[in-house]
């Protein structure tokens, strides 16, 4: 899915476009206010389709779209999810479509991100999905994150969730369990798909022995360059979760809300903290540059 970063698309496209496995590649333009469309023509052809969103409802509404269409247009039985800022090979298809084919529980599967350790999340209590709005507890922490011996000598775990960037879905089981909700415009999207998925008893798997990389924030930073408003996009749908998929009461929300204060002007400082960095840098250069 695109949202004025048609580069990027395409870089993805040209990768993948030559894959055998892959029937179809759909590339949804999530409403760009850019030139992207015009962009996304270059990479038309009878393998790649175009579809362009008739309004910008979050990732989620742009996913279900091109979900809609694979399996509505295309016939597809199987469908991958991608960011575009991801580099994965034909490999972590083959092994997604085998999974699938030897379990007919799976609804989700995935690949371990190689440049980061985040490659899966554990079923959360509503306080450590509160603590986890934190960059302290979230990325120091990672509260959570399994710990690294769930994994040790396994090379397919089932996990209940995992990122969004890169996944395979059932798309039979994607329409029987409600797809994508649209109710979230960015973020929590796997922890919810994750809640669906559990609760009627089908698998998310996460494949250890395949690995793509995901170069994270490259295409959201380029419509939220600040951490702090990514992070106030993140609070509303930490708060839409915890009401709806946790089922929290007044008190807990009441709580939780105070908590989110305080991360407000955790990532504010962050952001003060990367403006001087950045400022710094930039006198550093500046000055080799006159010597």
């Amino acid at each position: 899915m695109n949202y004025n970063d048609a580069p990027t698309t395409i870089n993805l496209v040209e990768q993948i476009k030559d894959f055998p496995l892959l029937d179809f590649i759909v590339v949804v333009d999530n409403y760009s206010t850019d030139n992207s469309w015009g962009l996304l023509q270059s990479c038309k052809s009878n393998k790649v389709h175009l579809v362009k969103s008739t309004r910008n409802g979050g990732y989620g509404a742009g996913n279900n779209i091109g979900l809609r269409y694979s399996s509505d247009v295309l016939n597809a039985d199987y469908s991958i999810v991608a960011n575009p800022d991801v580099i994965f090979s034909e490999d972590c298809i083959q092994k997604f479509l085998q999974t699938f084919q030897k379990d007919s529980s799976v609804a989700v599967v995935s690949a371990k991100q190689s440049n980061s350790v985040d490659c899966a999340w554990k079923n959360c209590s509503v306080m450590q999905h509160v603590l986890a709005t934190s960059m302290f507890f979230e990325v120091l922490l990672k509260i959570r994150s399994y710990p690294a011996k769930f994994f040790r000598e396994k090379t397919i775990v089932p996990v209940f969730a995992v990122p969004g960037s890169l996944l395979m879905v059932d798309l039979k089981k994607m329409f029987e369990h409600g797809m994508y909700d649209e109710e979230f415009f960015l973020y929590y999207e796997e922890f919810v798909l994750a809640h669906k998925f559990a609760d009627v008893g089908l698998k998310t798997i996460l494949r250890l022995d395949c690995s793509y990389v995901h170069n994270h924030h490259v295409s959201i930073s380029k419509t939220y360059n600040r951490w702090s408003q990514q992070h106030s996009i993140l609070l509303k749908s930490a708060e839409l979760f915890l009401k709806k998929y946790k089922k929290i009461n007044a008190l807990q929300m009441t709580i939780a809300k105070l908590w989110f204060a305080y991360t407000k002007l955790e990532f504010k400082l962050y952001d003060f903290y990367c403006w001087v960095r950045s400022s710094l840098n930039s006198k550093e250069k500046n000055a080799e540059t006159t010597v």
